[in-house]
């Protein structure tokens, strides 16, 4: 009798383990394969200095349900295309609008403020990362540090 509590616990278990994986899913954007040892670190378009890492980091957490995967194709009709408002071509929103944007909100545009759970120095790296996807040189995808590829090949 206890051999089948055992059993029915242990699949019970499983069972929430991955429905957990499939409710936290969106959470992981896609393209988060593992990293290849031999990448060319000259030419790889997804390598990043920390800070643009941790801007990644943090618009996977906040930013992707509403302005889309990899600061592209905005999900909200008033979320605008991130790469387009920080680019020259674009909105050309200066780093300040942007930290100001961020940390305060547009509430009449449905943007939240996010100063509660990000402070200054999270949303300038998030910046730089929107930056990065906006002047093309990231491509979309996870990005990835020097230290990342340091780790895997050893």
């Amino acid at each position: 009798m206890r051999h089948k509590h055992v059993v029915r616990g242990g699949l019970v278990g499983l069972w929430l383990a991955v429905a957990a994986s499939v409710v936290w899913a969106p959470h992981v954007l896609p393209g988060g394969s593992a990293l290849a040892a031999t990448r060319d670190t000259l030419r790889d378009s997804l390598l990043v200095s920390e800070s643009v890492y941790q801007g990644w980091k943090w618009f996977a957490v906040y930013c992707f349900r509403c302005h889309g995967e990899d600061a592209m194709h905005p999900i909200l009709p008033n979320a605008p295309d991130l790469r387009w408002a920080v680019s020259p071509t674009g909105a050309n929103f200066p780093r300040d609008s942007f930290v100001n944007t961020a940390l305060n909100g547009r509430l009449d545009k449905g943007m939240p403020a996010w100063k509660v759970l990000l402070d200054t120095s999270a949303i300038q790296e998030l910046y730089l990362y929107v930056k990065a996807r906006s002047d093309g040189w990231l491509k979309p995808g996870r990005p990835h540090r020097a230290s990342d590829l340091q780790t895997k090949s050893k």
